[in-house]
Parts: structure tokens; sequence; C-alpha cells
């Protein structure tokens, strides 16, 4: 959001793809990326979106489900896995494994991704939402949210965060400022760690399988 005040002379642009789909997919730039800054944009000419259910159902504009994907970019599967390729197609889509929406104007809203979803005490969390509202807090530097088991509620959530030079956080700190931000308690971290980095891969992307395995643990204390 601060982007459209932070550059007078250029205008952002942003898209969302897959190696799936050849890096194809949607996207989004100039005034259409400063009116939703949150989306990746209408679907590329060569290919479909759409959105289901867990029943396999076509959603209408605005409701939540998984993201699926066909046309000529697309992948026609997986090198030498066929077990692989039968679960990630339906006919011709392919399954994104995103939890996505698309508004009334065909605009795709990437949510999650589906494994990592936080689900406690039968709702899921939106961790994406949550991750957005801590990078406001002042000490934020970088933050990773994931579930940790919980005999009574199925899972709750943990925050990985580092934090900025010579700052400090506390559990406490993070309640009292997603309250301010209007979040509901139920969606908001019990569990605060504090890390001098988060894992990457040299893509930049944060593996969160690896903290998922640091955060097993603490179901277990």
């Amino acid at each position: 959001r601060q982007i459209g005040s932070s550059f007078s002379q250029a205008l952002p642009g942003t898209g969302w793809g897959m190696t799936e789909t050849n890096a194809i997919g949607a996207g989004i730039g100039g005034e259409d990326y400063l009116n939703r800054p949150a989306s990746s944009g209408r679907c590329s000419q060569v290919l479909e979106l759409k959105v289901i259910d867990e029943h396999g159902h076509s959603l209408p504009p605005g409701q939540r489900g998984e993201l699926l994907v066909r046309g000529t970019s697309v992948f026609p599967g997986y090198w030498n896995r066929p077990d692989a390729t039968a679960q990630s197609f339906l006919g011709d889509w392919f399954r994104t494994g995103d939890v996505a929406y698309l508004d009334q104007d065909g605009f795709l809203f990437i949510v999650d991704r589906i494994k990592d979803l936080i689900i406690r005490g039968g709702e899921n969390i939106p961790v994406v939402e949550v991750e957005g509202l801590l990078f406001r807090h002042p000490a934020v530097a970088e933050v990773a949210i994931v579930g940790f088991p919980d005999a009574r509620l199925g899972e709750r959530a943990c925050a990985f965060v580092r934090l900025r030079e010579g700052a400090s956080l506390s559990l406490a700190d993070i309640t009292s400022h997603l309250e301010a931000q209007r979040m509901a308690r139920q969606y908001m971290p019990e569990r605060l760690e504090i890390v001098a980095e988060l894992p990457r891969t040299p893509s930049g992307k944060i593996q969160k399988f690896k903290l998922r395995e640091v955060a097993r643990a603490f179901g277990q204390n």
C-alpha cells in the first residue's frame, strides 16, 4: 500500500504463476495495482481460472476455495510421477494448492497455501492476513506463522519472528497489536519464537515446512 506514495516516477506491477504453468498465470499493474494492492491480477488470455470448494464445485465471486487453472501453458504432468499427476489434476484442470478467490471483475486474490492452513477448533486461521498485520508492528522485520499440535483444539498458531535491530517483542505485545487491528482473538498466535533468521529456499521463499518441524515439538511440551 505504500508503493504508490513511495515512487513518484514509477508504477508497480505484480502477478501470479507457477512452474507448472510455465510462470504464466495472472498479472496486474499501474492504477489497477494501486486500486487492488492485494490482488495478483486478471487471468492470462491463454489460461482459465476457477475456484472450487472441497467437493469440487465451482464457487461464485468472493468465496474462497482452491484455485484451479487450465490452458495452453499448463504442463501435461510430472516426469515419471503418474501418481502425483493423478492427484494434481481434475480432468484438464490443474489443482494449484492455493487458497484464493476471484472478485466480481475477475481479479485474482491469493489468500494462502492449503498446506499452510491452520485449523484451530474447526476454524481456518487466515495466516497470510495475520502475518500481514504483524508486519505493521515496528519491532517486526519478518514473520511466518505455522501451526503446532494441540490435543483439544487440533492446532494453535505460533509466530516465528525476526526482530528489527535493537527491538524487543512479547506475546502480549503481539496480542495488543492485533487487538488494535480488530483481529479476532481465535486467530491470534498463541506462541512466539524469536529467531535470528527464517529458513528460505535459494529463490527467497520461506520454508514453512522446516518451521512446522520445529513447532511440532511444542505440542509435546
